[in-house]
């Protein structure tokens, strides 16, 4: 057993020299495995934020069948608006006048201002830019 234990300890017939050589090659791997680990998580945590933006866009972009015929009806309503108004100007520049007033009147008007308030309060990119440019008080 005496010389089992004699064998199993290399260091023993390295110079002082060598042994610093190992510790030092030793310290500077360990360095190089810090650097290493710390790249890797730099790396998954900009993979983890570029799959959570875009999960989010995905997510934003995702509507129900509901959102989609709402969106759609209001862009049929708002086209046949701004038609009715080209229409009404090209027929004559007078009539053209009576028909804005009109118009903006019954926009005014308080019970429909309560209903396109509630309108816009359910579309939020719409009232945020509506509080942006402070045009809804």
């Amino acid at each position: 057993m005496a010389t089992i234990k004699k064998d199993s300890e290399p260091l023993d017939n390295l110079s002082s020299q060598e042994i610093e050589d190992i510790v030092r090659s030793n310290e500077i791997l360990d360095q190089e495995n810090e650097k290493l680990i710390k790249e890797e998580e730099e790396i998954e945590a900009q993979r983890f934020s570029k799959t959570k933006s875009t999960k989010r866009l995905l997510r934003r972009l995702r509507r129900s069948p509901l959102e989609v015929i709402n969106r759609s009806l209001f862009f049929v309503f708002i086209g046949s608006f701004i038609f009715s108004f080209v229409s009404v100007y090209s027929i004559n520049k007078s009539w053209f006048v009576f028909y804005v007033i009109s118009a903006f009147s019954c926009v005014l008007y308080t019970p429909n201002r309560q209903a396109l308030k509630e309108l816009i309060a359910a579309w939020p990119n719409i009232e945020d830019l509506l509080k942006k440019r402070s045009l809804w008080k």
